[in-house]
């Protein structure tokens, strides 16, 4: 009697999402730049926020440029979901 072994190929994570709905307007960005900080080349998360984020995408292309690559996984109107990847 033989065994057949199947091996499931291995797939990445989901990122993280950081959700920053219920945070205050004023600390969005920080808490937002402290965690772009800690991504590493390659590296993703994905902000959920109640608005369109593109304010932080200016701001970020104007402090890193080139650094950032941002994507839209849902444009609202009342959730967006945006994955920022670390260029590598």
């Amino acid at each position: 009697m033989s065994l057949e072994t199947h091996q499931s190929s291995p797939t990445a994570p989901a990122p993280d999402e950081l959700d920053v709905r219920n945070l205050p307007h004023g600390g969005r960005h920080d808490i937002i730049f402290a965690n772009l900080d800690q991504l590493r080349p390659g590296g993703t998360f994905v902000i959920l926020n109640d608005h369109d984020p593109r304010p932080l995408l200016y701001q970020t292309e104007a402090l890193w440029p080139g650094r950032y690559e941002w994507n839209y996984l849902e444009a609202g109107p009342l959730l967006w979901r945006v994955p920022i990847t670390r260029a590598g």
